[in-house]
């Protein structure tokens, strides 16, 4: 009998990516830090013909994200669905690998099963909260998916324009941990555009609400404009929708062969906010109300220039499944003008030559090995693209994996502190090393600098250690002041509630939740094999601790990695913790 063991590093990666478009030469380079291992890091380059290639190299990301609610759902579904459709259009059997119908049959299992009883889409599941947003994202994800041939129950989508219907038409409260962004109008029209943008795309479009929408254009943000032309043009009403696009037209410009968007586009007021979907809208809008418009072209350059991950540049899912779906229209309407050899070179040395003719462009991977350059102190990676002079531009992807040379030991602080230790369960002595069965508690300190939204902390374990699931406890709690207290923690300032920051309403809180009374900013907690997993909608400026139990339960040596923290959303503001061993004597 053969078992095979899923090993996983000690660590998180770190990726650098850099993105753009081949006219005829470019170059791309990187800086990397001194410490990493060029054996084992590589450089993965998916090059090609049609900007989708510039999405191969993004599915890596999206398919390895390992925390499922349903806006990830949908976010990793969405660039799927729409590689899926034009892998088949275009006959590019080189955009997607595997079973791609496999995937997105178990996306719309899991949407199709956190469907509430009102007919809206729950975070995490059927009984969570959810917005006519989200709900409305999922749906479109769904409707999607039908599109591809993929089978979605008409029931739940039925059930679903029932309740987005309603939330056009009888204004309710909305009661979930994102009511602090309802403090912004902003929000609740970005909700109601999202609920007529699905009814359109059902074939059942809500014309008053349309209507009511295109008259409070003025109060409407900039991104929501744009989407709201999109679905006037679905119904042919491209008069109004081109209205709606010329004071967005006018707020881009250009910079050599990019588009440019100004900064204050960006919808901060939301909580699933974006940098790069107000440009994708806008493209797909101006796409749908003037095919010939200047604007595309460097939309497009704008979208396939993603640049090098920064702390404000960062991709989201939010962004890859916008920059898919606007990228994918494109590709559509883009006249093929043949194909356009290149190749890719390193200090006068071809690592990459495109293939011939006629064939489907390849996707390469190599090793940093002899590659990389520098002064003492540094370490970077110089790329050169050259390309012939006629045919249609090739759109580029390259992403280093960063892999170091030693184990991380040492903390790092970008923008998170994360601290974690492990005491005896029964005097609260700093440990480690533990005797085999022998109980310690694992505590975590997480501290951030300024508020923080959908933030996770997780924490592997040394293989040595068992996390204990103490929600099964039947006695011995000491119950906490808030034993009373049942909910989600509220934020805000309406009447009847508290003071911001974590009040009270009618007995329901909207912010973290209640164990035994005792209150934790954590919303959400997962207790896996090998981590502990926390989730939290919003750490406001401070310190915040977590703890639970675990068993030691196999003698040995283990490695003790570090603790991660990051922003789901922005991966690039994280932290983690010291790392080293952990030992488990003998019974």
């Amino acid at each position: 009998v053969q078992q095979r063991l899923a090993i996983q590093p000690a660590y998180h990666l770190r990726a650098s990516t850099v993105a753009g478009v081949l006219q005829d030469t470019a170059t791309a380079e990187f800086t990397l830090p001194e410490d990493i291992d060029p054996v084992r890091s590589r450089l993965e380059l998916s090059l090609g013909t049609s900007p989708l290639s510039v999405i191969r190299g993004l599915r890596w990301a999206l398919y390895v994200y390992p925390y499922g609610c349903t806006e990830q759902v949908s976010s990793s579904a969405t660039p799927i669905i729409a590689l899926y459709q034009a892998q088949k259009s275009l006959g590019d059997k080189t955009l997607l690998k595997g079973n791609p119908g496999r995937e997105i049959e178990k996306a719309v299992g899991i949407l199709s099963r956190r469907q509430r009883s009102d007919g809206g889409i729950g975070y995490w599941g059927s009984t969570d909260w959810t917005t006519p947003w989200l709900s409305g994202y999922a749906g479109t994800t769904l409707l999607a998916a039908r599109a591809a041939g993929i089978a979605v129950d008409d029931s739940v989508l039925a059930r679903l324009a029932s309740y987005l219907t309603k939330s056009l038409h009888q204004s309710q409260a909305i009661r979930a941990p994102v009511i602090g962004w309802y403090q912004d109008q902003r929000s609740s029209l970005s909700d109601q555009v999202a609920a007529a943008d699905y009814l359109s795309r059902l074939g059942q479009p809500d014309l008053p609400a349309e209507n009511e929408l295109l008259r409070n254009a003025a109060q409407i943000a900039w991104e929501d404009r744009v989407r709201l032309a999109e679905i006037l043009a679905r119904r042919r009403a491209f008069k109004a929708a081109r209205g709606l696009l010329l004071p967005a037209w006018k707020t881009v410009t250009i910079e050599g062969r990019r588009a440019v968007v100004p900064d204050s586009v960006y919808p901060v007021y939301h909580y699933f906010a974006s940098r790069v979907r107000p440009t994708a809208r806008l493209l797909t809008a101006t796409l749908a109300v003037d095919s010939a418009h200047p604007l595309i072209g460097p939309l497009v350059e704008t979208l396939v220039q993603q640049g090098r991950a920064g702390l404000w540049d960062y991709w989201n899912t939010q962004d890859y499944a916008a920059v898919v779906t606007a990228l994918a229209q494109f590709a559509r309407r883009q006249r093929a003008a043949g194909p356009r050899e290149f190749k890719v070179l390193v200090g006068g040395q071809v690592i990459l030559r495109s293939a011939p003719q006629g064939s489907p462009p390849r996707d390469s991977s190599v090793a940093l090995t002899g590659l990389l350059g520098g002064a003492a102190g540094e370490r970077s990676l110089k790329l050169s693209l050259q390309a012939q002079a006629t045919g249609a531009p090739v759109y580029y992807y390259l992403t280093v994996k960063e892999v170091p040379l030693q184990r991380p030991l040492n903390p790092a602080q970008e923008g998170i502190q994360v601290e974690r230790w492990y005491e005896r369960l029964d005097d609260s002595t700093p440990v480690v090393s533990v005797k085999e069965g022998e109980l310690v508690r694992v505590r975590l300190r997480i501290t951030v600098p300024g508020d923080r939204q959908f933030v996770v902390l997780d924490d592997a374990l040394p293989a040595g250690l068992e996390a204990v699931d103490l929600s099964l406890r039947t006695s011995g709690g000491v119950p906490g002041p808030g034993a009373e207290q049942r909910g989600y923690d509220y934020i805000g300032n309406e009447e009847g509630g508290d003071q911001e920051g974590g009040g009270e309403e009618n007995g329901e809180w909207y912010y973290g939740s209640w164990d035994a009374g005792w209150w934790s900013p954590f919303d959400h907690k997962e207790m896996r094999d090998d981590r502990v997993v926390y989730f939290a909608t919003v750490l406001w400026r401070g310190g915040y601790n977590a703890s639970y139990v675990a068993r030691a339960t196999t003698p040995g040596v283990f490695i003790r990695p570090p603790a991660h923290a990051e922003e789901m959303y922005n991966p690039a503001v994280y932290g983690r913790s010291d790392g080293g061993v952990f030992t488990v004597t003998a019974r």
